[in-house]
């Protein structure tokens, strides 16, 4: 089979085009990492230090951070605009639906099962690490795997050898590396 240069050159262009649709989606997921690990990292270390606060300081965390996923991703979705019926948007769609059903899932589970604050924590990081994992996973990024992993397993470090300093561990080694993970990713734009 022989291709013709015109066939190469607009191969060449979708390619080019697929991998700058997909930087744009890794970036546009770069914001949501900087701001949840902002506000992880400030929440938990607050959690530390006033402890008798901690359902209320989630609570915050929580509702600060749907917020600022909404921005987030209300100014960034305009920035990026995937053609209908390809991969990304594909992909896209689908994280979304996963990430729903994940996170309604772990509500359910915190609604139908009593815990304690810190077993709250270590669930909901556990919970959105899963995703981070899934979505490497599907977005084919190790370094979104390795992460997911990385995090996770620090964080049950923490919640078993120092539940006395659980949340200072969290805000050191889940909501920093957010942060990290972040910046290295919108540096690489």
């Amino acid at each position: 089979m022989n291709i013709t240069p015109d066939e190469a050159q607009t191969a060449l262009e979708d390619i080019r085009s697929t991998t700058a649709t997909a930087q744009n989606v890794l970036n546009n997921f770069a914001y949501f990492l900087v701001l949840w690990g902002a506000i992880w990292a400030l929440g938990f270390l607050v959690c530390q230090f006033v402890s008798q606060w901690v359902s209320w300081i989630l609570i915050v965390m929580l509702v600060l951070g749907m917020g600022g996923s909404s921005v987030v991703g209300i100014t960034q979705g305009e920035r990026v605009r995937m053609v209908p019926g390809s991969r990304m948007a594909f992909v896209g769609s689908r994280l979304g639906m996963f990430y729903g059903v994940l996170y309604s899932f772990a509500a359910l589970w915190l609604f139908l099962f009593s815990r304690t604050l810190l077993q709250v924590g270590i669930l909901w990081i556990t919970v959105v690490m899963f995703g981070t994992i899934i979505a490497g996973v599907w977005l084919q990024q190790p370094v979104s795997i390795g992460f997911g992993i990385g995090v996770t397993v620090m964080s049950v470090i923490g919640y078993y050898l120092l539940p006395h300093y659980f949340w200072l561990w969290v805000a050191v080694f889940a909501g920093l590396p957010l942060i990290v993970m972040g910046s290295y990713v919108l540096r690489k734009k």
